[in-house]
């Protein structure tokens, strides 16, 4: 099997701990699974850095580098990345990789092997939490988070992104369908993008052993959040902002899942209908059907769904508003007309 199939490893880098980018690339060259190709692709590095990128893997052929002098950012820098793997035909099978991250030795053996016996399109695993001296911190990133991605859909998918990007290994049958990235607006992750094209396709599977130590440290641009998504914890961040509303987080779900509708051209009348659609006058309804889902299975995301059908609501009660006062300004020059 190891001679059919190949796996292709984008790993992105910008200014890496060099220690901690070691240890991940000595996790990644301990693989039992060997028939790999990995594409470190570097988000305009300092020079220093990039010299000790090369230095690391100067005696693996399998890695190779690609050192850019515009950065991008994670989200387009990703993607920079799947184009390289499009430009090798014999990859069957992606992964991606962080630069501080280490790999359990059986990652990708045990990602593919469930990938083609359950006959899926994206297969992902638990993580294992460490801190900067590879200490655990929590033996597991889905309880630490109360993630339950067994029950995810398309639609509460769409709220919570449940899919770690390090931990997932996708088809590549599903690249065209993922590139090119829709446009980011508002922070996107490349991993949250993969997830829900899978699931639009297909059917996503979960592991729930860790085969990620995932490191949590100071220069994180990603972490974790305890009981992330419920409602106790989005009330703490609101606190936390000191009340504030800005409307970013709906904006942010509205655009996202505008962005699969129009990649798959999902009719706004289907079942698929976006819940978080502006132009819709429901006040939230399709958002608070939504939470009663992510409830009533188990996902865990009641505490977003509210606090994006608050921002729904003030959304729509705006929009009543400029109508209102649209309606009474005609009204009014009307009557002035007649007057005179």
């Amino acid at each position: 099997m190891q001679d059919q199939e190949k796996i292709g490893i984008v790993l992105a880098t910008y200014n890496p701990h060099v220690e901690y980018f070691q240890k991940q690339i000595e996790s990644i060259q301990n693989q039992t699974w060997q028939n790999w190709v990995c594409y470190i692709v570097d988000d305009c590095s300092q020079p220093k850095y990039q010299a000790e990128i090369q230095k690391i893997v100067e005696n693996d052929s399998r890695f190779i580098c690609h050192f850019h002098s515009d950065n991008l950012k994670h989200y387009y820098n990703f993607e920079r990345g799947l184009k390289y793997c499009v430009q090798d035909p014999t990859i069957t099978a992606i992964a991606f990789s962080d630069q501080d991250d280490i790999w359990e030795a059986q990652k990708l053996e045990i990602l593919l092997a469930e990938l083609r016996s359950k006959q899926v399109l994206l297969v992902h695993s638990d993580l294992k939490l460490i801190n900067s001296h590879d200490q655990t911190i929590h033996p597991s990133a889905w309880d630490f988070e109360g993630r339950n991605p067994e029950k995810a859909t398309v639609e509460l998918l769409l709220l919570r992104n449940v899919v770690t990007g390090c931990s997932l290994l996708f088809c590549t049958s599903l690249i065209p369908y993922i590139l090119p990235f829709p446009q980011d607006e508002i922070g996107w992750h490349h991993d949250w993008w993969v997830a829900l094209v899978a699931i639009q396709k297909g059917k996503i599977s979960h592991i729930r052993q860790p085969l990620i130590r995932y490191r949590i440290h100071s220069s994180n641009t990603v972490g974790v959040v305890q009981n992330a998504g419920n409602i106790y914890t989005e009330l703490m961040v609101w606190t936390s902002n000191k009340y504030r509303i800005t409307g970013k987080s709906y904006l942010f779900h509205y655009n996202l899942s505008k962005a699969l509708s129009d990649r798959f051209q999902i009719e706004t009348n289907s079942s698929q209908a976006n819940p978080f659609d502006t132009l819709r006058l429901d006040f939230g309804l399709g958002i608070l059907k939504l939470c009663y889902q992510s409830w009533r299975n188990s996902y865990g995301s009641e505490g977003i769904a509210l606090r994006i059908w608050i921002l729904k609501v003030l959304f729509d009660i705006k929009k009543v508003q400029t109508h209102i006062f649209k309606t009474l300004s005609i009204h009014h020059e009307n009557n002035n007309i007649q007057t005179k």
